[in-house]
């Protein structure tokens, strides 16, 4: 995969493990840069330092568990103002088993 051809800006949620970090790894080999969002923070901070060192990438880290309120009102104003991101995976898991207050 090229990576010098800019395709745009991912954000993907969930990206500190399991299906996350696959598409962390495999975006910006694709021509991504990336804004990365979990709640593991030094995972995430160790997950974007090796991305961006195999792939020159330009990655952003957002702290952030996505079941608050707060965390999740910073990620939609992400996704609402920054022009450049061109592909949302949101691979955050779900685990209510009853109705949502």
């Amino acid at each position: 995969m090229n990576t010098r051809i800019h395709q745009g800006t991912a954000l993907a949620t969930g990206a500190s493990s399991g299906i996350g970090a696959v598409y962390a790894d495999r975006l910006p080999r694709a021509g991504y840069d990336l804004i990365l969002v979990a709640h593991r923070v030094e995972k995430l901070r160790e997950l974007a330092r090796a991305i961006t060192t195999c792939t020159s990438r330009s990655v952003e880290t957002i702290a952030a568990d996505l079941t608050g309120a707060d965390d999740l009102a910073c990620v939609e104003r992400v996704l609402q103002t920054d022009s450049y991101i061109t592909v949302l995976v949101n691979n955050v898991g779900i685990g209510a088993t009853g109705p949502s207050k």
